[in-house]
């Protein structure tokens, strides 16, 4: 599956990120960088337009509900907009629903506006970054076990964090 494109703006001062064709694991190390920067600056609520998304794989996902999560205790939200009927199943079926405020639409925009999020990987943060994906899935619902519980304690096993990894 070719992987698609990530945009990230504002609408109207509301910072946005556009996913366009399938969101994938490529896109997951910026996105949760610049999430997290976003939140760290007092961002209270983020807006992610999924009008032109065809798919978003399990990492995307639990990347996204990272910062869902983040923005719950602080008081915030993460919206999606625009979803298709497949992409809105995916969201649906692994409880992000729950997480998620699913809008039927975004404001209008200017396209133009917007600059693409740099993708690629970090090898050296692939299983970290899985790892926290999948526990945030976990963390959003339960019923999420079954399908990754394995990879999670898997992960867990292996996986060496950051803050260790420098240390050494």
């Amino acid at each position: 599956m070719r992987t698609g494109i990530v945009q990230i703006g504002k609408l109207h001062a509301l910072p946005l990120i556009k996913v366009i064709g399938a969101g994938s694991f490529e896109h997951c190390f910026s996105l949760r960088r610049y999430c997290d920067d976003l939140i760290q600056c007092g961002t209270e609520r983020l807006l992610v337009d999924l009008a032109e998304c065809t798919y978003l794989d399990s990492t995307f996902l639990g990347t996204l509900a990272g910062p869902a999560l983040k923005l719950r205790k602080k008081g915030g939200v993460l919206q999606v907009a625009g979803s298709s009927r497949r992409v809105l199943e995916s969201i649906r079926t692994l409880g992000l629903d729950r997480l998620f405020e699913c809008v039927e639409n975004v404001a209008p925009y200017d396209a133009a506006d917007l600059r693409p999020l740099e993708s690629g990987s970090h090898k050296e943060m692939t299983g970290e970054l899985l790892l926290q994906a999948h526990r945030s899935l976990l963390e959003c619902d339960p019923r999420n076990a079954p399908k990754f519980q394995d990879l999670v304690t898997y992960l867990g096993a292996e996986v060496v964090p950051a803050d260790r990894r420098e240390a050494h």
